[in-house]
């Protein structure tokens, strides 16, 4: 006998064998995400402005304009910032996209600057309560709009919808092109629009230095923004002057995405040109309190900081050089880069590839800082002794004009001490490490002697320097006249006119420096 099968019914629930289906909750509350997403943590105006600047360089843009004004009839967050570009633009769908968060058509794309998708909505409102987006491909614009007010207000679920407009005002004259509109910016650091101008010039002028220097047109308030060099490498810098110090490192990294590529150089700073300024001076030349490592990802700055540095900690001595780490973004995991693209978080594995190499470094250029403000700090009986020299110089047969090319060392000398040279005396002495074995060196440059005492001799080392540096008047007149003795030799070598005898007495100074050498390093 066959038994029948009773269908389940709203009284018998326990009839079927499938549980009921509860309502699902949404993924997230939209006004609270947005609300939320307001506080990621974007350190500076001129970060949240560089989200929307990669934008329009990944659209392919050659030039961005970068307005900050301020609407004098608002009596609440009257700035408004914009930012424009002649990049590709989009149309209604693509637009719609760049304005959720994650729906980039590029997303997970490291071949460049982008990559997650929320760099427009997520950078515009870190800054603003509204953000309006034109772009246009050809004769037709589209507008959209996130606005933090309505979206809490109104509750809004989706996006506001992508509507064509009229070609506004402030729409620049390319075939292509976007305009994003930053209002009710109610999260800045300053209230004075020339004040917020000031900060992302330096800003923006060093993030995005790689770009501006190979021909990016990027302006600010109609001015161009000129690329500013961390390292201060860049002749064109408004600080210049820094040497390389050592050559590029370059380490290889595979990674789940590939083979990424990391380069690290160095620069040592001026110090003979620039100890002189002024504290603020320097401050606003960006010298003292400034990060020494400067990190750059596709070329565009990214963090700053102390990185990779190992046990080392900074001090005031690393005031004075700059390291720059580049790399792939195919290594963004090794660097632990976010969404915000603002700043670096290391695993441990790359720190300690990079520091096994870099704090080596950093401790040897802080030992060179080190020497050479000691160096500096000797330098005030040189100067007496070139006065006391240039009074008695009417009295002695004239120097020659010229003296053929001058030694190596000696120019990598007076490089490092260019400000320092005094332009209307006929002597010149400078303190410098010399490869040579030799007390000094010297050379005539157009009728003026220059004398550079060799910081590794015994000369300098065990006589003169701690003389000069001593608090006595003595001890100071005493290195003077010195430093009296050592003009007065270079004098008489270059007094000879015929090259067989200045030859002769360029070797008797060889020889003389080798054997005083031996002698202050006799035992006692």
């Amino acid at each position: 006998m066959a038994t029948s099968t009773q269908r389940p019914t709203r009284d018998n629930p326990r009839q079927s064998s499938a549980r009921p289906r509860r309502p699902r909750p949404s993924l997230l509350h939209p006004a609270n995400f947005i609300l939320a997403t307001r506080d990621t943590g974007y350190k500076t105006t001129a970060l949240a402005i560089a989200e929307l600047i990669d934008n329009s360089l990944q659209a392919g843009a050659t030039e961005v304009r970068v307005w900050v004004a301020a609407d004098e009839r608002l009596t609440t967050h009257p700035i408004e910032i914009s930012v424009a570009d002649n990049g590709s633009g989009m149309e209604a769908d693509t637009l719609a996209k760049a304005l959720t968060f994650g729906g980039s058509t590029r997303f997970d794309d490291r071949s460049f600057l982008g990559r997650y998708g929320m760099g427009l909505p997520n950078g515009a409102l870190s800054r603003a309560r509204c953000v309006e987006v034109y772009s246009w491909t050809d004769e037709r614009v589209w507008m959209g709009r996130l606005d933090v007010d309505d979206m809490v207000d109104n509750g809004w679920r989706t996006l506001p919808p992508i509507d064509e407009v009229d070609a506004p005002p402030f729409q620049p004259a390319s075939k292509t092109g976007t305009v994003v509109r930053l209002l009710r910016c109610d999260r800045l650091e300053y209230r004075r629009v020339s004040t917020i101008e000031k900060h992302l010039t330096t800003d923006l002028g060093r993030i995005y230095r790689e770009f501006l220097r190979a021909g990016l047109i990027l302006l600010l308030n109609d001015t161009p923004v000129e690329p500013s060099d961390p390292l201060m490498l860049d002749d064109a810098g408004r600080a210049a002057g820094a040497r390389q110090f050592g050559d590029v490192l370059v380490y290889r990294l595979a990674s789940d995405e590939g083979e990424g590529r990391i380069e690290v150089r160095f620069s040592e700073l001026p110090i003979e040109r620039w100890h002189s300024l002024s504290a603020s001076e320097k401050r606003r030349l960006g010298i003292t309190n400034a990060p020494s490592v400067s990190v750059l990802r596709a070329g565009r700055e990214i963090d700053r900081g102390w990185f990779f540095m190992g046990t080392k900690r900074r001090q005031n001595y690393d005031d004075w050089w700059r390291c720059e780490v580049r790399f792939d973004p195919v290594l963004d995991e090794s660097f632990g880069i976010t969404h915000a693209k603002q700043a670096i978080s290391p695993q441990q594995e790359l720190s300690d590839l990079l520091s096994k190499d870099l704090e080596p470094i950093a401790r040897a250029l802080n030992n060179r800082v080190r020497r050479r403000f000691e160096l500096i700090k000797v330098s005030t009986p040189l100067s007496n002794a070139e006065r006391r020299a240039a009074l008695a110089e009417d009295g002695l047969p004239p120097l020659p004009a010229r003296s053929g090319p001058m030694p190596p060392d000696l120019e990598h000398v007076l490089a490092a001490n260019e400000l320092t040279l005094t332009r209307d005396c006929p002597y010149q002495l400078v303190v410098g490490e010399l490869s040579t074995t030799t007390a000094f060196e010297a050379f005539v440059q157009k009728g003026r002697l220059v004398v550079a005492l060799n910081s590794r001799h015994p000369l300098f080392r065990d006589l003169y320097g701690p003389l000069a540096s001593s608090e006595a008047r003595s001890d100071q007149e005493t290195a003077t006249q010195i430093a009296l003795a050592v003009l007065a030799a270079a004098r008489a070598e270059w007094l000879a006119t015929r090259r067989s005898e200045r030859t002769a007495r360029h070797e008797f100074r060889r020889a003389w420096s080798d054997v005083l050498a031996s002698f202050f390093n006799a035992p006692a």
